[in-house]
């Protein structure tokens, strides 16, 4: 059985990966602003020998060096790091007069820089594991060639810049024989993404799980919730 990390576990497809992880018979680590919450709260009373809450907020370096701390304490190795934590804003920009700039940093430092936080402070328990897997919880609104319009730039530039990371991410994960990749989870019918997706959390997550498992250091790097390429 693995040891799992999950970012933003309380809820939508971050909660729907913990749950099925810890289904699977896995240990997974919980990493949540709010270890109280509804979500977490039910994960532990259904798994309460194999869920691990902790407190962590991707936005602040010094709550994900507590976090990784009280790890250290508890785990030997982490198998699988899923760097789901996420915000957005609504893409209502009509002009570009209308593109917030402290949007656009919030954003950018939870969904970009949070990854990279956590990802550089739990690696030393992934170099532990004999066949750890890093995945990036990214968005096709990431994918430059495929944007058709102006509006939602923080999250676009974020995810954007996300896949970017985890291109140059690969290059050092390869060298210590860590799988990475981003991964597009589809429209998935969550509080972020509305309730007009096309796929349920239990639909995505058990799709994105089939991909995780056959991940690589030899790629791909950007793939959707089926294991396509998808495209930069």
């Amino acid at each position: 059985m693995a040891n799992v990390c999950v970012t933003g576990a309380s809820r939508g497809i971050g909660h729907g990966f913990a749950r099925a992880y810890l289904a699977n018979g896995d240990t997974v680590v919980a990493a949540v602003r709010n270890p109280e919450s509804d979500g977490v709260r039910a994960l532990v009373d259904e798994y309460a020998d194999r869920c691990i809450p902790v407190r962590m907020d991707v936005s602040d370096a010094d709550s994900v060096e507590r976090a990784a701390a009280e790890l250290e304490a508890k785990l030997d190795t982490l198998d699988l790091l899923i760097n789901n934590a996420g915000v957005t804003r609504p893409p209502d920009e009509e002009r570009i007069d209308d593109i917030r700039i402290d949007d656009v940093n919030e954003v950018f430092g939870v969904n970009t820089l949070g990854p990279l936080r956590v990802s550089q402070r739990l690696f030393p328990l992934l170099r532990r594991s004999r066949s750890a897997r890093v995945v990036m919880i990214s968005s096709n609104a990431g994918s430059i060639s495929s944007q058709g319009g102006g509006r939602g730039v923080p999250y676009c530039v974020s995810k954007a810049a996300l896949n970017m990371l985890t291109k140059l991410l690969s290059f050092h994960c390869r060298a210590e024989n860590v799988a990475i990749a981003a991964i597009h989870p589809g429209w998935v019918r969550t509080d972020m993404a509305g309730p007009g997706g096309a796929l349920s959390v239990e639909e995505s997550v058990s799709s994105m799980m089939k991909v995780i498992e056959k991940l690589g250091t030899d790629g791909p790097v950007y793939v959707d919730y089926r294991g396509n390429d998808m495209p930069w």
